[in-house]
C-alpha cells in the first residue's frame, strides 16, 4: 500500500498513522513497532525534519538549529527531503507510508518559511502539480487521504495542549491564528491534486477508533492486487496454523 495522510496539524494524522500501520501489519504479517519507531516518515513539517528511526543521535540538535536555517538553505533541504523519496528505494517498497510530504511545503513554506510562495523560485505550489504528475508515473497506486477538522475544534486541540505525540508540536511554526487559513490552503492541494485515488477524513467529532474504521472503508476500493493477494496470504497462513 502507497500512501499519504495530509492536512492541518493537530487534525490527527500522527495518531491515525500509527493506527494504520498497526491494522496493515495484522493484515499482512508484516513487522509493526511503537511509537517512537513509526512505519510513516513523518520528516517533512519544519522543524520536525528529522526520520524517526536511526537519527536519535542528532535529532534535538537539528531540530533546533533547522530553525536557523536562512530560507534559501532550507529550500535546498526541504527539495531533498521531497526528491529522496521519488528514489528506487522507496518506490520499490511494498508498502510507503507518508505523512504531509511535499504537500506540506505546498501550504507552510509561504506562510512561515519564507520561500515557495507564488512567483518566486521553486513556487510550492507548482511544484507540487508537477510532483503529483511524477508520483502517478513512478507509484499510480499512491492513495492520498486529507484529514482536517474544523477551525474550532483545531484550535480547542492546541489551547488544551492534549496530544497522545506532544514532542510532534513542540517548536512547530503553525499557530492557532492561521487556522482557516491553513485549512483552506490543505483543502486547496487536494482538490488541485492530480491523484484521484484519494478521500477525506474530518476527525472534528470521530474517535481515534471511527477515524480508523472510516480510513478501513474508503481504502478497500484502491487496495493492489498484490495488497490483496499479501493479505490472502497472510490470512491463509493463519488458518493453516
Amino acid at each position: 500500500m502507497r500512501l499519504i495522510l495530509m492536512g492541518i496539524e493537530y487534525a490527527g494524522k500522527h495518531t491515525l498513522g500509527v493506527e494504520i500501520s498497526r491494522w496493515w501489519a495484522q493484515q499482512t504479517g508484516g513487522e509493526f513497532k511503537e511509537p517512537p519507531d513509526f512505519a510513516f516518515h513523518d520528516h517533512f513539517t519544519v522543524p520536525h525534519v528529522v526520520h524517526a528511526m536511526g537519527h536519535e543521535d542528532h535529532r534535538d540538535l537539528t531540530e533546533k538549529q533547522v530553525l536557523g536555517m536562512n530560507p534559501g538553505l532550507m529550500e535546498h533541504y526541504q527539495r531533498y527531503q521531497i526528491f529522496n523519496k521519488l528514489t528506487p528505494g522507496y518506490i520499490e517498497m511494498p508498502d510507503l507510508f507518508l505523512l504531509d510530504w511535499y504537500y506540506s511545503d505546498a501550504v507552510y513554506a509561504p506562510l512561515y518559511y519564507g520561500y515557495g510562495g507564488p512567483g518566486q523560485y521553486a513556487d510550492r505550489r507548482r511544484m507540487a502539480r508537477g510532483l503529483d504528475r511524477d508520483v502517478l508515473s513512478l507509484m499510480p497506486d499512491m492513495v492520498l487521504v486529507l484529514m482536517k477538522a474544523s477551525p474550532d475544534a483545531i484550535v480547542t486541540r492546541i489551547e488544551s495542549g492534549e496530544s497522545p505525540f506532544p514532542r510532534r508540536h513542540t517548536d512547530t511554526l503553525f499557530k492557532a491564528r492561521d487556522a482557516e487559513v491553513v485549512l483552506e490552503r490543505f483543502d486547496e492541494q487536494y482538490e488541485e491534486s492530480l491523484i484521484v485515488r484519494k478521500f477525506v477524513i474530518d476527525t472534528t467529532v470521530l474517535t481515534v477508533e471511527d477515524s480508523l474504521l472510516q480510513f478501513k472503508a474508503n481504502i478497500v476500493q484502491y487496495l493492489t492486487s498484490e495488497d490483496r493477494l499479501r493479505v490472502l496470504s497472510h490470512k491463509a497462513m493463519l488458518d493453516q496454523s
